[in-house]
């Protein structure tokens, strides 16, 4: 019975050894300690021969059937670890001993935050695309906006061209009916009964100019304040154009961030894993 504790004693330096983790080791009978390895980041100080904590006597803190893993947390004793504890039987099968390995989990809590930093700057990243596409979104409504507004400019463009033709054939009218007045008085002299009529159409097309008139300002106005809205939207675009260039450099920024996650996860693996 004691020959089997003996010799697992005698191999825990060879066990320390081989290990690819520090850890620590101890090994107990049901009353005290019998041997006792700290590791660099853990040292409860124990010796061989103290009283184990009343908790631990009588191997309550051992599964009889097999392995009991216990995880610790930092604010516990300062350093994260895993404590792993098998029981020690005899031939017959009767828990004669323990044997606790008590080893740090700083490294895997490093790995875990370097892979949620990782996530975190994933999520970032694509908050930032969705952003770029709602005002990418906006940026095609507005344009359609543009197109919409130039279609308006052409047509008022158009109204212009028929009330030109208008004016122009107003003008004409003006000229022949001038010109049959001057012929009318070369004619009848002082009795030019006819000039009342023609003094009628010069009015009635008098008016009919100032109508024209009034429709060219009131088109002229609807051009300019189509133009004024085609330069509102230009500068809207111009405003997305540039939260657009400040979303980009932030997502940059992102990247650089993700980017240098990444290597220092490499150099972690490569340091703790790979080698």
């Amino acid at each position: 019975m004691e020959n089997k504790i003996e010799a697992i004693i005698t191999a825990v330096p060879y066990m320390k050894a081989i290990l690819r983790e520090e850890a620590m080791i101890t090994i107990f009978d049901a009353e005290h300690y019998l041997y006792y390895s700290p590791s660099a980041d853990l040292n409860f100080h124990h010796q061989a021969g103290d009283s184990l904590p009343e908790d631990y006597k009588q191997f309550k803190q051992v599964n009889p059937d097999g392995v009991t893993i216990v995880k610790v947390p930092k604010e516990q004793f300062g350093v994260p670890f895993d404590s792993i504890s098998i029981p020690i039987k005899d031939d017959a099968g009767k828990i004669i001993g323990g044997m606790n390995c008590a080893v740090t989990t700083a490294k895997q809590d490093l790995f875990k935050a370097i892979i949620s930093s990782m996530e975190s700057a994933t999520d970032a990243l694509l908050g930032k695309i969705q952003h770029i596409a709602a005002h990418s979104e906006e940026l095609s409504a507005t344009t359609e906006q543009i197109s919409e507004n130039t279609r308006n400019t052409v047509a008022h463009s158009a109204k212009i061209t028929d009330i030109a033709g208008t004016i122009k054939g107003i003008s004409e009218q003006t000229n022949l009916l001038g010109l049959n007045a001057a012929i009318e008085a070369a004619r009848v002299g002082s009795a030019g009964a006819g000039f009342g009529v023609v003094a009628t159409e010069v009015r009635k097309l008098s008016i009919e100019s100032k109508n024209a008139t009034v429709s060219i300002e009131e088109t002229l106005r609807a051009i300019k304040d189509s133009i004024n809205r085609m330069q509102n939207d230009f500068q809207e675009i111009a405003s997305s154009s540039q939260e657009e260039a400040k979303l980009v450099t932030e997502f940059m920024t992102e990247i650089e961030t993700l980017t240098k996650t990444a290597a220092d996860l490499r150099e972690y693996a490569e340091k703790n894993i790979l080698t």
